[in-house]
């Protein structure tokens, strides 16, 4: 391959124009099939309540109103998708509706398919339902008391599961240390907030066959979920979609998808669903974390033990990803430094909020909060600069975690180096050893300067895509892949290889929407389909060339050793021939096929793959505190990420931006906020996102290419690790500026306030 054009100038992402324009086709946006009904779901208005009672004959005898599902409809289906996956326990799954009880607010109760979408809603109001008030839990440390009310009954301890991880001798690095410092830091629940809602969609049965076209990540899990469900062979069922409005790890297979799905084999119509805001805040949300901690050190910086208790909170019910947040949050959290002893214990517990699944960087931001406000309060009592302390504990390049992993692959250093240069920050700090004790007791502003640094693994488990390039008779290449395009840039990074893996210009290739009939991938996640999808489509065009020389020698004569495939055309000695003019010569009407296979193994680790490439990235902030209002000005952020090789420069930055952005709300705005066995704010007018006015005056992403990757162009997984790294680097900026240690996210007002003493 000849290196990527890093000028973007000429070769902008593909999708911008019609996503700009409006003209780009999402779920919501596809001809409904003939004879659609509309679905709407009566959902709880109780946190947690014994189900009495429920009639829903008033609605079903309503005219226009084609089928209802309550618990009393599902027959011999067994409603439950299975949560045992990476060690939940027992019982926990959620039922497609409440079954002898609901257990979080909002809850599917019963579901109407009618007419119109009016009247579906309206057949809600007829539908009677008892309910029982059950006391009530929405923080995980109270889930696990003795005392605490039981969420699920064969599950008294609420707990959901328990992941263990760690190496050395525990006792013995604690013997060894001179200094030990014990900490706890929460970090809160918050929503994905996709702008598209979570759960809409479109089902439809036709003989044998079920087609679901909705927004969602992996499809052929999903697609094997649905067919073991509802007794389909699983290549009778079809999953496909369109461009998806955002994901952030929440477009999975939905509660609201099966009901849709049973809706319409009653009915025996297609039926479309179409949330509301306040339905898709009671869909999915991101675990909350408490990170409690115990770190034995050396007089001079040096780490030589950890002891982690990590608890995180999974709401009512463990569907989705049941312990796959907590292990995979775990396994990394005492983050990319070098620890001789360490044990990490996460237990995952029920309470009585939203379901909290996948959320981008699976427990990643949650565990960078705990670990570098940790580190960074361990350095300033030592009387070390947090930058030095960080420098001289980080992991090198070459060094292994485990042995079954590949390679430490990056240079923190290095990051750290550009991350500092970046805010014109030396790295150096005035708030350490003496001076770590004292408040600020000033009246005018007060700056400080923080870092933060954060690594996550490339993969999870094993990773499979497959991909087909195809040539036709125009002499337009088409690649065929499974992998959602989520606003990640993906089909412009998959039209980009596939450019320079042919030679031939982006404008003369197509990335076609994916679905369960074309080639298998694992699905989007994980910081794999960069490399992943990347590596299968760079394949199928090599392939694609080999089958293209074949037909060259069958249609224009000669033997293939005499042709060759170079420049974007087919060459006889020294007679160039265009791809298309040599597939019309065979056959007009044939179409050329190439393809490509990349695939990692399984392997007996935390990450239950070999993990090809880390991720990993530094942050650093500059930030104003007021001390007699407690608001804090963000002045300025930048993070340096490697990135391997930016295949689209401009996608990546992008992806850099976004997240520092989305990790900014989880620093000072976002947070779920129940009450009363209510979700307070679980509307986009309440719940609070970063606004560009909260944006610093200089925002800057540095992605550092070494061209040292596993994927296509030395490229690597870069996205996810942008979001963590800035709550800790605000709050340890917070400190060097006046004292004020945040242990609970988000930073408010209020918090500062506190912690100067100004407020009780």
């Amino acid at each position: 391959m000849t290196a990527a054009k890093t000028d973007t100038t000429q070769t902008p992402r593909i999708d911008a124009l019609p996503k700009v324009t409006g003209r780009a086709v999402y779920t919501e946006d596809i001809p409904l099939p003939p004879g659609t009904l509309y679905g709407a779901i009566l959902r709880s208005p109780y946190a947690h309540a014994r189900l009495v009672s429920i009639d829903a004959q008033r609605a079903e005898r309503l005219p226009g109103v084609h089928s209802v599902v309550t618990r009393e409809h599902l027959g011999n289906l067994n409603p439950f998708l299975d949560p045992a996956s990476y060690g939940a326990e027992g019982e926990g799954a959620a039922p497609l509706v409440a079954l002898e009880k609901v257990r979080y607010e909002g809850e599917p109760v019963a579901a109407v398919a009618a007419e119109t979408q009016a009247l579906a809603r309206h057949a809600l109001e007829y539908i009677e339902v008892e309910y029982e008030d059950l006391p009530a839990i929405f923080d995980s440390r109270e889930a696990l008391k003795p005392d605490a009310p039981v969420i699920h009954d064969k599950r008294p301890g609420n707990l959901v599961g328990r992941f263990d991880f760690g190496w050395g001798d525990l006792d013995q690095g604690f013997c060894e240390a001179d200094h030990i410092f014990e900490d706890t830091y929460t970090f809160q629940s918050v929503f994905h907030h996709p702008l598209e809602n979570l759960g809409g969609c479109i089902a439809e049965v036709r003989g044998d066959t079920l087609e679901l076209t909705a927004p969602i990540q992996h499809p052929f899990h999903c697609r094997d979920e649905i067919a073991a469900m509802f007794g389909f062979d699983r290549n009778q069922v079809r999953v496909r979609f369109p461009y998806v409005g955002g994901g952030f790890g929440s477009k999975e297979l939905k509660t609201e998808h099966l009901i849709a799905i049973l809706l319409a084999i009653r009915s025996g119509r297609a039926v479309t669903l179409r949330p509301t805001d306040d339905e898709s805040f009671r869909s999915d949300c991101r675990h909350a974390v408490v990170y409690q901690v115990k770190t034995g050190v050396k007089s001079d910086g040096t780490l030589v033990a950890q002891d982690i208790d990590l608890i995180f909170d999974k709401g009512a019910y463990a569907h989705g990803n049941a312990m796959n947040v907590p292990r995979r949050g775990s396994s990394l959290a005492w983050g990319p430094y070098r620890v001789p002893h360490l044990r990490i214990v996460g237990r995952s517990y029920y309470t009585n909020k939203t379901p909290a699944g996948a959320f981008r960087s699976l427990g990643r931001a949650q565990t960078t909060w705990g670990y570098e406000s940790h580190y960074d309060m361990i350095a300033r009592r030592l009387g070390i600069d947090p930058v030095t302390f960080r420098l001289h504990n980080f992991l090198r390049r070459g060094e292994r975690l485990v042995e079954t992993v590949g390679p430490f692959d990056s240079d923190m250093d290095d990051l750290v180096r550009r991350a500092t240069a970046a805010v014109a920050w030396n790295g150096r700090s005035q708030r350490i050893g003496t001076q770590v004790d004292g408040v600020y007791a000033g009246s005018t502003p007060a700056r400080g300067r923080g870092i933060a640094a954060t690594f996550r693994h490339g993969y999870s488990g094993s990773s499979v895509a497959e991909a087909e390039a195809t040539a036709d008779n125009r002499g337009v290449i088409r690649i065929l892949h499974t992998c959602a395009e989520l606003g990640q840039g993906l089909y412009t990074m998959l039209a980009r290889v596939a450019s320079v893996t042919l030679g031939i210009p982006e404008s003369r290739i197509e990335v076609t929407h994916p679905n369960t009939d074309l080639p298998y991938s694992d699905g989007v996640g994980s910081s794999r389909d960069t490399v992943a999808l990347g590596m299968a489509a760079q394949r199928a065009c090599e392939d694609l060339q080999r089958q293209l020389v074949e037909v060259a020698a069958k249609a224009l004569g000669g033997v293939p050793a005499e042709w060759r495939f170079a420049a974007g055309q087919l060459w006889h000695g020294e007679r160039p021939y265009s791809i298309g003019s040599v597939v019309s010569k065979l056959a007009h009407g044939l179409i050329v096929r190439g393809k490509g296979h990349y695939s990692t193994p399984r392997a007996d680790n935390a990450w239950q793959g070999v993990v090809p490439h880390w991720e990993l990235s530094v942050g650093a902030a500059e930030v104003e505190v007021d001390p007699e209002t407690g608001d804090v000005t963000l002045l300025q952020y930048a993070i340096a990420a490697d990135v391997g090789t930016a295949v689209h420069p401009v996608s990546c930055k992008s992806q850099l931006d976004g997240g520092g952005v989305m990790g900014l709300g989880d620093a000072m705005y976002e947070d779920l906020v129940y009450d009363d066995g209510r979700l307070l704010n679980g509307d986009s007018f309440q719940y609070r996102l970063p606004l560009f006015h909260d944006l610093p005056p200089r925002f800057i992403s540095v992605m550092v290419e070494n061209h040292d990757g596993p994927g296509p162009l030395g490229s690597k997984g870069m996205s996810q690790t942008a979001v963590s790294p800035i709550a800790p680097a605000i709050a340890n900026a917070i400190y060097e500026a006046v004292g004020v240690r945040i242990k609970e996210l988000p930073i408010t007002p209020e918090k500062i306030l506190r912690g100067l003493g100004k407020l009780a």
